[in-house]
This record gives C-alpha cells, structure tokens and sequence, in this order.
C-alpha cells in the first residue's frame, strides 16, 4: 500500500510540482467544478455543444435549486462546471434520496483492496458505469442530462479518496483532527474536502490556469484505466496508508485513530496537496474520456 502511495505523490510531484491555493469553496463545489470545467476543455466542440444543449433542457426549479445551494443569484446561467454540483444540491429531496450512498463506497475493514467484486449495489463503483450507460443510450432530454450530472459528479466523488472508506467512521467524519495541528477543519473529511484545497491559497481562474495544462499534457498512464473500480482502488490505496492518518494496521484490520483523534504533522499539507490536486486532473482526464464514449 505504502508503494502505491510513493508512487501517486511521485506522479504529483512530476506532473505538478509547481503546485504549491481556494477561497470559501469545499472541495464539494471548488474540486466538482474544478474537475468538470477540465474535463470540458479536453472535449470537441461538437461534445461540448451537446452538453450545452443538454443542460439546457433543466427545469427551471432545478436552476434555482442549484443556484440556492451555490449561494448564487437566481437566474445564473448553468454551466456544466456548476451543474457537476448538482447531485449535492438535490441529494436530500425525495425523487434523489435514493442516491445517496451512490456518492461513496464503503467496504470492511480487512479489505486489501477495490474490486469488482466489493459492491455491487448502491455505491460509487457501480454508479459510474450505470449513469454512463444512461447517457449514452437515454432519447428523453432531461433524463439523458440528469445521467451526464450524475456521471460528472461521481467521477469527482471517486477520485476523493475518503469517498472510498468506512461506514463506522462516516468516511474520516467521525475522525477528530486535534486543535494543535492548526487547522480550521475539525475532522478528516472536512480536511480532505476543503482544507487541502483552501491551504493552497488560489482562486478559481489560478486553478484553472495550474491544472489545466497537466491534464491536457497527460497521454499515457496512469489515465488509461478506464475502470471505476481501479479509480476507488487508487484512493483507497492513499487512504489505507500510513501517511495519511485515517487508520492504522493491527491484524489485517484497519483500526481508526485511538480516540478517533489525530494530529496531523507539520508536512501533512505539503504531502498531500499535489496528491489531492493530482488527484483532480485524473479526474478530469478520465471524465472527458467517459464523455468522449458517451455523447
């Protein structure tokens, strides 16, 4: 596990290693938009029109609720960035409630590693490849739209690595981080959702212009898998280490933090800020590639 890990920080550390930071977004909107606005610019324009043209189909109180979630004036326009929040926005309603474990994967705690055998229904492994079918094979507009929204935001979710953890912990949400690591987010998902990001000090456009050019240069692996289930592998991979905080190994099993406190060390942030940034260009690299097949 710890290979794996050296070897996602390397590949960070190559393709970034400039990277050395996002205002009030959590990774929840900074990291959904950031990936879906990439992975746009990688497409033709023939695709790229035909998302326009799919989200132009939104009802309209589907428009306001998406731009209430995201603290914008009613009658913003929809852009496919912002509709890769989407799925956050409708989560709690009662048509989409039904969604909601689709955001994560949770496994045991002796799990070795993501398979296509850990879950075979209701997790994020599985919605990927239902949602890209949907999209692929959908005739009625709004439903061939909720499939590409959906299909944005999972290939987000996937690639945070505590989206691929453990229900007793609620994925790092139960994980305290103590007050002498000095840092505003009070647990390790809200870390992994906001802090690693916020830390790096950048607005949107500074994002764009960073990791823009390192998804467009990548031709090779690692963005060739093109299964979801190597992806959640990936980031369980960078959970389960050491270097992360999340859990230690007693007996095969990974245990949580005594306390489910931690104290992060003082080069946590630079570890793994090109690992979270790397981690969003793969995602956008493989998003214009699931796109790409689909549309």
């Amino acid at each position: 596990m710890m290979k794996n890990l050296k070897y996602a920080i390397y590949i960070s550390l190559v393709v970034i290693a400039s990277l050395t930071s996002f205002s009030s977004f959590a990774l929840g909107q900074l990291g959904h938009q950031v990936v879906c606005d990439l992975a746009y610019e990688q497409l033709s324009l023939s695709n790229q029109q035909k998302i326009n043209l799919l989200l132009s189909n939104m009802p309209q109180k589907h428009q306001d609720r998406l731009n209430n979630y995201m603290k914008r004036p009613q009658g913003s326009p929809i852009t496919f960035a912002k509709s890769c929040v989407w799925a956050d926005a409708v989560k709690k309603q009662k048509n989409y409630k039904k969604f909601e474990k689709w955001h994560y994967l949770n496994v045991s705690r002796d799990t070795a590693e993501i398979t296509t055998n850990t879950c075979k229904k209701d997790c994020i492994g599985q919605a990927v490849g239902i949602h890209q079918q949907q999209l692929a094979t959908q005739t009625q507009p709004w439903e061939q739209a909720q499939a590409l929204m959906f299909l944005g935001h999972w290939l987000g979710d996937i690639h945070q690595p505590l989206h691929i953890s453990y229900a007793s912990d609620w994925g790092g949400n139960k994980i305290k981080i103590t007050k002498n690591s000095k840092v505003r987010c009070e647990t390790l998902h809200w870390y992994w959702d906001d802090c690693v990001l916020s830390r790096q000090n950048r607005n949107y456009q500074q994002w764009m212009q960073l990791l823009g050019p390192a998804t467009s240069a990548q031709k090779v692996q690692p963005w060739q898998s093109n299964s979801p289930w190597s992806w959640a592998n990936e980031s369980y991979q960078i959970v389960t280490s050491p270097a992360f905080k999340y859990c230690k190994q007693h007996d095969g099993q990974c245990q949580s933090p005594r306390g489910n406190k931690v104290s992060l060390p003082k080069d946590y942030q630079t570890t793994f800020a090109p690992v979270i940034n790397q981690r969003m260009v793969l995602a956008a690299k493989r998003l214009a590639n699931v796109l790409t097949q689909s549309l």
